[in-house]
């Protein structure tokens, strides 16, 4: 604070800044100012972020009473603007769908939520834990349509069973997306709105997972399921989950209403929950520790499984804060909309909620706080735009990078001339490289350390000199960029023949050039006893990896050649010994080896062109 804009360039205010403190004297310092907070500091405020479909409200406040935070997350798989980038073919010069980006750190989380009320983690995320839908506060269905981690249980589409990330390329999951609908905040009321169908198999035939908050308080959260079943829908239970990474939750039920709480220094945070017909289902507990690897070591949560009903059934969940006593909570619902009614001991509030089919009705929602009524209409809705792919792209880019090259070559040669550690810099380089053409990178990086050690043998001649004069780098230097560029132009120009091939791609190696943590060989045991009853115990289940490809082939060819050999020799003895034989068992005991072993030799045969041996 206290430093006003000279009239000099940024980089020189950058270095100024870091490297020495101005001294008193100076007229831009002046030690009298004292840090001052924005304007609206200490103020919650509604934050959309339509790129990834995530809304906060609340963010950067402090931890005090009535200070709370909440989000919300249902967007499309890597976001808006690649998700759009890929499905709708932009730029396809350059793009070659989901194998130009990296979804697989994502978690399938569409409708998921969090919330703090106090600036207290209550409902939290699970963390970087393994990438199932129930680890994200989420819904899943039973029966299962499809393969599933959980059986019958079955979570979103992009949940993969035999790797720690997420599928995002191929089938279902490269289509997965969720969307927010609403979110706006009047009168310190928030209310916002998300559909997550889109992030489910369709085989399952829902046609709406709707997913409703209403912060009436900061410390009073009313989230509000909807699942529409589309006919002859094969479903009949659905569950939700809630975490708390860091503490436990325990049970609790007031007057038939079936609830939960964890408990904090400054009081119990509590919930409850019902069905649209009152009725209220006693809540499963449990704690799941995460597999090595890992860096969190696991979460605890409550799981809410109800019964589906056709067409539509709704769950009411009401998440209490400390200061905040709840006196009566009850719910009636119709087709058309669902009525939820709150009484503390301070304030009452009326909900009315309309689902996103009812005809002729222009609000989403209405709040009737102590006689105060709050309306989110239609106006409040999500409009996300169409963004038009920019003309003739390719030649706008290479004509803005022909700007800027000229200060990379330059920053390049400076950076180069005073490398002292080669060992270093060629890593760097050949990384860098690496992701341009990886046929080309020892003899790009041949050519460039060849400068590197000419610069160190001219060091060691002048050794014993006094001179202190520097040695400068000569402009004959490979141009890192201009290699880049050039490769860039031949991948470009092959892109058509490109585009007809899927070449296969190891996503492993790609994804361990992005960990930020030890890694370890993980896979799912597929078969093992993972969830029981209602998701009441999680047990995961470490194996090690599979045997290379390689040698199982290997194996296969060896035990292919001995048994056609076997097989060989049976059939000669049976021309020799055994026709000349008077024993009818013997026979029939040699005709039994024999196809027994051309089964084996069939499935030797199988086996062996799926593994191209």
């Amino acid at each position: 604070m206290g430093i006003s804009v000279p009239a000099q360039s940024s980089a020189h205010q950058l270095h100024g800044l870091a490297h020495r403190k101005p001294s008193s004297d100076e007229s831009r310092y002046d030690a009298s100012l004292k840090s001052v907070p924005p304007p609206d500091f200490g103020t919650p405020t509604l934050h959309y972020f339509e790129d990834w479909g995530v809304v906060t409200y609340g963010s950067a406040l402090p931890a005090e009473i009535n200070r709370s935070f909440l989000s919300f997350k249902s967007g499309k798989l890597g976001g808006r603007a690649i998700y759009d980038i890929v499905h709708r073919n932009k730029y396809k010069d350059w793009i070659k769908g989901w194998r130009n980006f990296n979804a697989g750190h994502e978690h399938p989380d569409q409708n998921s939520f969090t919330f703090a009320p106090n600036g207290v983690p209550f409902i939290t995320e699970a963390l970087y834990g393994p990438k199932y839908t129930f680890f994200n506060n989420v819904l899943m269905f039973s029966p299962a349509v499809s393969k599933s981690c959980f059986s019958p249980w079955e979570g979103q589409v992009t949940e993969d069973c035999s790797s720690k990330w997420s599928k995002y390329k191929h089938d279902l999951a490269a289509s997965c997306q969720g969307r927010v609908v609403a979110a706006v905040e009047k009168n310190g009321v928030v209310f916002i709105r998300g559909e997550g169908v889109g992030a489910y198999n369709p085989q399952l035939n829902l046609k709406n997972v709707e997913r409703n908050l209403i912060l009436l308080h900061p410390q009073l959260l009313l989230l509000v399921d909807q699942i529409h079943l589309g006919e002859d829908s094969p479903l009949e239970t659905a569950a939700s989950f809630f975490h708390n990474v860091d503490f436990p939750f325990e049970e609790t039920v007031i007057d038939g209403v079936h609830g939960a709480f964890i408990r904090q220094r400054d009081g119990l945070y509590k919930m409850y929950w019902m069905d649209d017909t009152g009725y209220s289902e006693k809540g499963t507990f449990a704690s799941v520790t995460y597999p090595r690897g890992y860096p969190y070591n696991g979460t605890n949560y409550v799981n809410v499984t109800m019964h589906l009903r056709s067409p539509i059934t709704r769950a009411a969940y009401l998440f209490i804060g400390p200061s905040v006593d709840v006196q009566s909570f009850s719910i009636h619902g119709d087709a058309q909309q669902l009525d939820v009614f709150i009484a503390t001991s301070e304030h009452a509030y009326t909900t009315y909620l309309w689902t996103g089919e009812t005809t002729g009705q222009s609000a989403f929602a209405q709040v009737i706080a102590d006689h105060h009524k709050i309306l989110f209409d239609r106006s409040s809705a999500i409009k996300s735009p169409i963004i038009p792919e920019e003309k003739d792209y390719a030649a706008l880019v290479d004509q803005n990078l022909q700007r800027f090259k000229p200060v990379f070559q330059l920053l390049e040669k400076q950076i180069l001339s005073r490398v002292r550690n080669t060992a270093s810099f060629r890593k760097t380089a050949e990384r860098l490289l690496r992701f341009s053409d990886k046929r080309q990178t020892e003899e790009a990086i041949d050519r460039i350390f060849a400068i590197s050690q000419q610069q160190q043998q001219q060091s060691k001649s002048k050794k014993n000199r006094r001179v202190g004069k520097r040695y400068k780098f000569v402009d004959t230097v490979p141009d890192i960029f201009a290699q880049i560029e050039v490769n860039e132009k031949k991948i470009r120009q092959k892109a058509q023949i490109l585009a007809q091939k899927e070449l296969p791609i190891d996503e492993d190696e790609e994804m361990k050039d992005l960990l930020d943590f030890a890694d370890v060989t993980y896979e799912k045991h597929k078969n093992g006893d993972l969830m029981e009853g209602r998701f009441g115990q999680a047990r995961m289940v470490t194996t090690t990896r599979s045997r290379a490809p390689a040698l199982s082939a290997s194996y296969t060819r060896l035990f292919l050649i001995l048994n056609i050999a076997i097989f060989f020799v049976m059939l000669a003895m049976q021309l020799t010994y055994f026709q000349r034989a008077q024993s009818l068992h013997g026979q029939r005991c040699l005709y039994a080896v024999l196809l027994i072993d051309s089964c084996i030799l069939l499935w030797l045969y199988s086996s062996c062109s799926q593994s191209q041996c």
